[in-house]
C-alpha cells in the first residue's frame, strides 16, 4: 500500500512514486539487491528519501536535494552512510518541499530487508610508519609504509587529509612480491582488493616530480567498501616536515691545468647553488681532498648512498663500472648546516646558499685514450644526476 500525505488539488507535487521489489538482500549475491525508487516531480523543490525501521529511527538516503521538474529513478542498494540497514521491515518516505511555497508532500510505502550483509569488511592492524614524514629526498623518512590487513574482498581507497578537509590521494599498493600491481595513469584511486596483507609505499609524488603535500599535520585515512555497500574506515596520524622537491645546480667549472704529466695532478674547482626550496643532504671526501686515478669514492670508503648530493668528475675511456668515480663533498663542513637525526650526524646546504668545491687528481696510470675529456657533474645519488657532462675539457697527459 502507498500513502500519500500533504496533496492539495491539482498535479501533486510528487507523483507516480514507485518502489520495487517490495523485499530486498542486500547480500551482493546478485538477486534483488537493489530497490528502484522512481518518482515524478512538477515543480522546483527540495527532495528527501529515507526509511524508518520499526523503533521510529530514520536512515537519510537523500537530504533535501534540489530537484526540477521531470522523472527521476534512484537505485538504492541498501547501505545508508557506508551501513547496510538490518533485517526487519521499513517504512519508504519520499518527501518534498516546495521551493515557492514551502509546501511539503509526502508518499509513503513498505519496504523489508531479508538475509541482509550488514557486517563491514574488517582491515586489521592498521600501520603508518615512520608518522613523522620529511619527503624531500635527503634519503632520511623519504618515504612512508601505510600497511593492513584485509579480511574480506573490498574496494579500498587510502589517501591523506589535511585539516582543512582536502584530499590527497596515496596511489595503489604493491603486490606482495614488492612490485606495482596497477598502472597509476589507468587505474583510480579505489582499487578492488582481494583478503590478506597489503602495503602502499608512499612518497608524496615527489619521485615522480611532484611537490609533495605542504609542511603540517595530516591524517592517514583507509576507507573499505564491501560488495554490499558497508563500508569501514581506519586513521592514523601524521606529521609531514620538511617538504619539498630538491635541486642543486652547478654555476661555474674550471679544470687546471690543462697539460698535466704522469704523476701529476689535475685540479679542478667548482662552485655549486642550491636552488631549490629545501636544504639538500651532502658528504665526503671534503672538499680539497685528492684521488690517485686508481681510487674513486668507494676505496676511499665514502660510499654510494641515498639522497646525497655530490660533485664528481668523469672522463673519456672510464672503466670504473660507474659514471663520476670522482666525488666530493658539497662545500666545506663549516659551510654547511649540521643536523641530528635519530643520533647522527648530516651536514645540509641550505638554500640560496652557494659554496666551492676543490678537488684534486693526480694521474699515475697511463690514459685509456690519448687527450681524454674530463668534465664535471653534480650527482644526486641513487636518484638521477642533475647537472651532467659540464664544461667539457681536453686534458693533454704527458707519458
Amino acid at each position: 500500500m502507498v500513502l500519500i500525505v500533504g496533496c492539495a488539488g491539482g498535479r501533486p507535487l510528487v507523483y507516480d512514486v514507485d518502489v520495487q521489489p517490495r523485499v530486498i538482500s542486500p547480500n551482493a549475491d546478485g538477486v534483488d539487491d537493489v530497490a528502484r525508487v522512481t518518482y515524478k516531480i512538477s515543480r522546483q523543490c527540495r527532495l528527501y528519501i529515507y526509511f524508518v525501521d520499526a523503533e521510529g529511527t530514520e536512515y537519510r538516503y537523500r537530504d533535501g536535494n534540489r530537484r526540477s521538474p521531470g522523472e527521476y529513478e534512484a537505485l538504492f542498494g541498501g547501505a545508508i552512510e557506508g551501513q547496510v540497514l538490518a533485517d526487519g521491515q521499513y517504512t519508504w518516505v519520499v518527501e518534498v518541499a516546495d521551493d515557492a511555497s514551502g509546501q511539503t508532500e509526502r508518499v509513503e510505502g513498505q519496504l523489508a530487508v531479508t538475509d541482509a550483509d550488514s557486517s563491514g569488511p574488517e582491515l586489521q592492524d592498521f600501520t603508518v610508519f615512520p608518522q613523522v614524514f620529511t619527503p624531500n629526498q635527503d634519503g632520511i623518512n623519504d618515504r612512508i609504509a601505510i600497511s593492513f590487513r584485509l579480511l574480506e574482498q573490498a574496494e579500498v581507497e587510502v589517501y591523506l587529509r589535511d585539516k582543512e578537509g582536502d584530499r590527497y590521494p596515496v596511489g595503489l599498493p604493491k603486490t606482495r612480491w614488492d612490485e606495482e600491481q596497477f598502472d597509476l595513469e589507468e587505474s583510480p584511486s579505489k582499487v578492488a582488493l582481494e583478503p590478506g596483507l597489503w602495503e602502499y609505499d608512499y612518497d608524496g609524488g615527489i619521485d615522480l616530480g611532484a611537490s609533495p603535500p605542504a609542511d603540517g599535520e595530516y591524517t592517514v585515512v583507509a576507507v573499505a567498501i564491501d560488495q554490499a555497500g558497508n563500508h569501514v574506515v581506519k586513521e592514523a596520524p601524521l606529521t609531514i616536515e620538511d617538504g619539498g622537491l630538491p635541486l642543486g645546480e652547478i654555476q661555474t667549472v674550471e679544470f687546471y691545468p690543462t697539460v698535466v704529466p704522469l704523476g701529476g695532478t689535475l685540479h679542478l674547482t667548482v662552485t655549486v647553488e642550491n636552488v631549490g626550496g629545501v636544504a639538500i643532504r651532502t658528504k665526503g671526501p671534503a672538499s680539497g681532498t685528492t684521488y690517485t686515478s686508481r681510487e674513486n669514492f668507494n676505496t676511499l670508503g665514502f660510499y654510494e648512498e641515498p639522497g646525497i648530493f655530490r660533485v664528481g668528475v668523469d672522463f673519456e675511456g672510464n672503466t670504473d663500472g660507474r659514471p663520476y668515480t670522482y666525488r666530493w663533498q658539497l662545500g666545506r663542513d663549516e659551510d654547511l648546516e649540521e643536523r641530528i637525526i635519530d643520533g647522527q650526524r648530516y651536514l645540509y646546504l641550505l638554500p640560496g646558499q652557494r659554496v666551492t668545491v676543490v678537488g684534486h687528481i693526480t694521474i699515475i696510470d697511463e690514459p685509456p685514450k690519448i687527450n681524454p675529456y674530463y668534465w664535471a657533474g653534480l650527482v644526486h645519488e641513487q636518484v638521477r644526476i642533475v647537472n651532467d657532462r659540464q664544461d667539457p675539457t681536453e686534458i693533454s697527459i704527458g707519458f
